[in-house]
């Protein structure tokens, strides 16, 4: 008896020793699949062939130090959207906690700033400027005959329901196609990300013929995670390598636009519609 139960003990002993060396090992190599799509300069592949940009790098940094493995996959937003609402991914980078997406995500604290502008083209030598008559923010928001577009998931400004023309935009997978089209003046304006926009006109040599019309928003961005993908706990490391990030250089900052309806500009647009 004696015999039996000190080699059973022996055992319980070793098989403990074992899991507690197996178990950080597992918990430090926890993979998480993350979105990315070619949107420099955030996401894209470098001279290299590598994947790089300042999300992927910025969300690497986060996600190993709080005890993760990244995994990237190339997904469009529109489909990682729809992928994390159905547990079949589990972070899409660089995502606004609107309403509607914290009902099936999470989210971490804010990493970076986001600048969503409207552009335009500038208008032909001797031709009328039709931007010029919008003044206003209730003016352009209430202008009839506008092509906006606009990628297809987002969501730039939470006055949309208030914003006929904004909401009105057409929709679109890709926003080089959109590009595309504002530089053929097939589109008067495209709503778009303005590091995105900026780095690819400067690509193109048709920065000097783009106009900043509207600011939309100068918004925070965060992780959004599945719901299943982390508990409490790793939320709180994830957000504490996110405060322990260096801050990002200024070049990041938003442009000068026409007009504005960053949050405070937003309750002058509320306001200034109800009484239109």
């Amino acid at each position: 008896m004696t015999t039996r139960y000190a080699i059973r003990s022996r055992w319980s002993i070793r098989i403990g020793l074992l899991l507690m060396l197996i178990s950080p090992a597992l918990q430090a190599d926890q993979t998480l699949t993350v979105a990315w799509s070619h949107w420099p300069p955030f996401s894209q592949i470098d001279n290299r062939g590598e994947l790089d940009g300042l999300d992927v790098s910025l969300t690497r940094q986060i996600l190993t130090r709080a005890g993760f493995t990244p995994r990237f996959r190339e997904i469009p937003w529109a489909r990682a959207l729809h992928l994390v609402e159905h547990d079949q991914l589990d972070v899409a980078m660089a995502a606004l906690p609107l309403p509607e997406r914290q009902q099936y995500a999470r989210f971490s604290a804010p990493y970076r700033q986001s600048a969503y502008v409207l552009l335009s083209n500038d208008p032909i030598p001797g031709h009328q400027d039709r931007w010029a008559k919008l003044d206003t923010l209730p003016e352009l928001c209430h202008s009839k005959g506008l092509k906006l577009g606009k990628l297809r998931g987002t969501r730039p400004i939470q006055q949309m329901e208030e914003c006929p023309a904004l909401k009105g935009a057409t929709e679109y997978n890709a926003d080089e196609r959109m590009i595309d089209l504002l530089l053929a003046r097939r589109l008067d304006g495209i709503i778009m990300e303005w590091q995105y926009a900026r780095y690819r006109l400067a690509q193109l040599g048709a920065e000097g013929f783009i106009s900043c019309q509207l600011l939309l928003h100068h918004q925070p961005v965060s992780l959004m995670f599945a719901k299943n993908s982390v508990n409490d706990a790793q939320l709180l490391k994830i957000n504490e390598a996110i405060h322990a990030l260096p801050k990002i250089h200024g070049k990041f900052s938003p442009p000068s636009c026409r007009l504005n309806a960053d949050p405070g500009a937003a309750d002058l647009l509320t306001r200034t519609i109800s009484e239109h």
